[in-house]
């Protein structure tokens, strides 16, 4: 309020400035010199005054909104949790910077030291399409969106990469749709997270730091800031993140537009090495999950790409979400049971948020035009053990448990050693479900994630997969192009996690087992490509891995894998058992690929005796056919030929018939003629009858129509003949009005002139008697007014000139008045001339004003007068 007031003055007084010296050049009578100063000074006022205003409203702005001081001076100091001292050799006391770097990098798993360095106001460039920039101008403008609660949830977070994800949103947010930031400490150990956190916090009054009592994790902290929470939609981060430009809108209108739909930016990598963005362009992938739970990057299938309209900007429909980061309605998102507070720490509650959205009622979608900046860190941190198992594997276990229905074997089939994980009590979870009315898994596998390959549809064999030596086959972890192993089974999936597809593929991950058969130590993973050949494998009934590009089979040598020529006497080395195999998909994989491998099921076999002696059986049979066969002909001959005897007999008795039934047809068809001609005559005869009856009553009824014309005929001109005499009678009486009104006026006229010119000489005789009275009196005075008179005489002499000038203006005003009553124009003397005879008409009609009598004599002595 102050500062509009100082602003106000400022301008008034610039107003009068400016207006002082527009006079000033504006006189006349200034110099030029005076001028040209007086524009250059006034110049450099308004200038200095235009600096001083800008100087004054940037002070005002940047105390009234911290984010502005923050986009340019704001650099916090760099924290330091590592003693430098422990670093320098004792010999020649150099610093060594690299193990210093490698000790920061441990304590967050990314590269610390650089995080330090940089500013917390970095900016990134827009990875957003055009599209997205177009579509962006069609969103409500700031101020109608909803206000907006926005999570971070840390532990022991690095302070500068949390000090980025905070100043991140400051700069890239609109803050007036923001109703707080709420920071939950969840009895982090750090130092600088504690008082140095709050002051630096202190000078944004909507951010609001809670701390945790006691270590709660990821899950139940989320809960406790949805519950203080006050905004009407809930944005949940990560506390080592950046949000990029346009992350905000879009994905706040998309829940204003459907409460029930969450939404889920592009999360974009920052590499945990060099901190900057991998990509900034949108991949093309969505969210998705394997059957050991672990959540998935996979490509956008073509059916959902058709749906999108190929539109880079338009929202994916994805069957999961990859962890904390997205948006939802806050009445929804307790409504539909927040987060299972029976989980712990973190893990898998993504998945059981993205089942539970989808199955009860929601929708989850990935806006590809927000995009938020993640550091993915170098290796996960250590979950927490709880009665010796991890969070994880017990918050998997209640997502099982309530959500996965009749699919519940292919997950312990995956992940055996989960089976007897204690995942704690899921009644409540299970009563949300049926309150909810949640629909089945099996409709969201049909519905949202049909591309999710099924064991029952798609899986020869899944499962860990267990070789010679109690070893199971293990993808060690490599990314593609590296060699894969065995490992001791620990039946918990993730790396032991192998699908044999119907296709004949072995996958680990996304990754297909490929071997070389020139090289038989050469067994790596890499990208599917579909084409067989060297990512090919069969298993046979005896569970002999083969190799569909080589032949030959898959052994170990204790640490790799390797390819061998198969030896059906030591089939045991090459033996791998799956933990689960789909017996109608075993069927169909056999009935397709044995033959390419040159194997013969046991059913097959079989079923090859089987045909032998039906065979044997069928050719015994086709000789005693024979004989029945050549039997059966002869019997068929005689009675062929009896049969045709038959059917002659039958044709001459039937065309007898024929003849008989054509004559008497022939019979009906004239006597019908005869009868259609007669009935033909009497029609017509009828039909003239009739039609001379028309024709006659057609003549009366003409005949009586041109009557009646002729007779409204005559009506017509009968009328219109009488409204002409009766508008000629009328013409008639309105001329002899007129003539009337005009003789009148003319008697009027002549009586006004007339009692003029008898008042004028009334004056005039009335103006010499008093002269003759005034002689008289001036006679009887003279000798008293003598000394007056000489005065006047002598006042007369004086000023004759006057008396003169006094005649001649009175001549001229006469004069005047004389031309202007000339100079009226015909219009104004003809209106004058009507109002005199509508006058004298309305005093004739009330007889008040005209004396008839002399009316009467003036017209008589007019008439006698044109006589003469």
């Amino acid at each position: 309020m102050k500062s509009s007031k100082v602003r106000i003055k400022l301008l008034t007084l610039k107003h009068h400035v400016h207006q002082h010296l527009l006079e000033f050049l504006a006189s006349p009578n200034a110099p030029v010199y005076l001028k040209v100063i007086g524009v250059c000074l006034a110049f450099f006022l308004l200038v200095l005054l235009f600096q001083i205003v800008s100087l004054l409203w940037t002070l005002l702005s940047y105390h009234r909104d911290p984010v502005a001081y923050l986009r340019e001076y704001y650099d916090p100091l760099t924290p330091r949790r590592v003693d430098t001292s422990d670093f320098r050799t004792s010999e020649e006391n150099v610093f060594d910077l690299e193990a210093y770097k490698e000790e920061l990098f441990k304590l967050n798993e990314f590269n610390t030291y650089l995080s330090d360095q940089l500013p917390v106001n970095r900016k990134h460039k827009d990875p957003r399409s055009e599209s997205c920039r177009i579509a962006a101008k069609r969103l409500p403008p700031d101020s109608d969106l909803v206000q907006t609660s926005i999570i971070i949830i840390m532990y022991n977070e690095e302070l500068s990469a949390l000090l980025r994800t905070l100043v991140s949103i400051l700069l890239n947010t609109p803050m007036e749709s923001v109703k707080e930031i709420i920071i939950i400490d969840d009895k982090s150990s750090r130092d600088e997270l504690g008082s140095r956190l709050d002051k630096e916090m202190s000078q944004f009054p909507f951010v609001k730091i809670i701390r945790n009592s006691k270590r709660e994790g990821l899950i139940r902290s989320r809960i406790i800031a949805s519950k203080a929470a006050q905004g009407k939609v809930l944005i949940f981060l990560d506390s080592h993140v950046e949000v990029l430009e346009g992350w905000y809108s879009t994905i706040v209108a998309r829940v204003m537009e459907d409460r029930k739909t969450v939404v889920c930016p592009v999360i974009a990598t920052i590499d945990h090495t060099t901190l900057g963005l991998v990509s900034d362009k949108y991949t093309g992938i969505w969210g998705a999950w394997d059957w050991d739970m672990s959540f998935r990057w996979r490509a956008i299938p073509p059916r959902e790409q058709q749906r999108r309209g190929f539109d880079d900007s338009a929202p994916i429909r994805s069957p999961a979400m990859s962890g904390g980061i997205f948006a939802i309605d806050k009445e929804f998102f307790l409504e539909i049971g927040a987060y299972d507070p029976g989980m712990k720490v973190w893990g898998a509650e993504n998945l059981e948020m993205s089942f539970r959205i989808w199955m009860c009622g929601g929708a989850l979608e990935i806006n590809t035009c927000s995009y938020v900046g993640h550091i993915y860190r170098r290796s996960g941190l250590i979950q927490q053990t709880v009665t010796g198992e991890t969070a994880l594997q017990q918050n998997t276990k209640r997502l099982v448990d309530v959500w996965l229905d009749e699919y519940k074997d292919a997950f312990f089939a995956a992940v055996p050693s989960n089976k007897n994980v204690e995942g704690g009590d899921v009644v409540s979870r299970v009563l949300l479900r049926q309150r909810l009315k949640c629909r089945s898994f099996s409709w969201y596998l049909r519905e949202v994630f049909p591309d999710q390959p099924r064991p029952e549809r798609d899986f020869v064999g899944y499962g860990e997969v267990r070789g010679p030596g109690d070893t199971c086959l293990d993808s060690l972890g490599t990314s593609s192009g590296h060699r894969v192993g065995v490992y001791s089974c620990h039946g918990k999936g993730q790396n032991q996690f192998w699908k044999l597809l119907a296709s004949g593929e072995l996958v680990s991950d996304n990754l297909c087992l490929d071997g070389d058969g020139e090289n038989p130590r050469k067994i790596v993973l890499y990208e599917c490509h579909g084409l067989r050949g060297n990512q090919q494998w069969f298993i046979t009934e005896d569970d002999v891995v083969m190799h569909g590009g080589s032949g030959k089979c898959l052994t170990h040598d204790g640490t790799f894998l390797q390819l061998l020529p198969c030896d059906k006497t030591d089939n045991d080395r090459f033996k791998w058992k799956f933990a689960a195999m789909s017996a109608d998909v075993v069927k169909k994989f056999h009935a397709l690929y044995a033959k390419q491998f040159g194997y013969m099921t046991k059913q097959e076999q079989a079923r090859k005796e089987a045909e032998r002696k039906k065979q044997e059986e069928e050719e015994k049979k086709k000789e005693v056919e024979k004989a029945i066969e050549k039997a059966r002909e002869e019997r068929e001959k005689q009675k062929r030929e009896a049969e045709e005897e038959a059917a002659r007999q039958a044709a001459e008795e039937k065309k007898k018939e024929a003849e008989k039934a054509e004559k008497e047809k022939a019979e009906k068809e004239a006597e019908k003629r005869e009868k259609d001609e007669e009935e033909f005559r009497q029609w017509k005869a009828e039909k003239q009858r009739l039609e001379e009856e028309v024709k006659k009553r057609g003549a009366e009824e003409e005949e009586k129509k041109r009557a009646e014309a002729e007779q409204k005929q005559k009506e017509k001109e009968a009328e219109e003949r009488r409204k002409y005499e009766e508008e000629k009678r009328l013409r008639e009486k309105e001329a002899e009005k007129r003539r009337i009104a005009e003789e009148r006026r003319q008697f009027q006229e002549e009586k006004r002139l007339k009692e003029e010119k008898e008042a004028k000489d009334k004056l005039l005789a009335e103006e010499k008697e008093r002269k003759r009275q005034e002689e008289k009196e001036s006679e009887s005075d003279k000798d008293k007014l003598e000394p007056k008179e000489n005065a006047d005489e002598q006042k007369e002499d004086e000023d004759p000139d006057k008396d003169e000038e006094k005649d001649e203006e009175e001549e001229q005003v006469e004069e005047k008045h004389q031309d202007q009553k000339q100079e009226l124009p015909p219009e104004t003397r003809d209106e004058k001339e009507e109002k005199v005879n509508s006058k004298s008409d309305s005093d004739n009609e009330g007889g008040d004003n005209v004396d008839m009598k002399e009316f009467l004599a003036w017209k008589a002595a007019q008439k006698k007068k044109s006589a003469e």
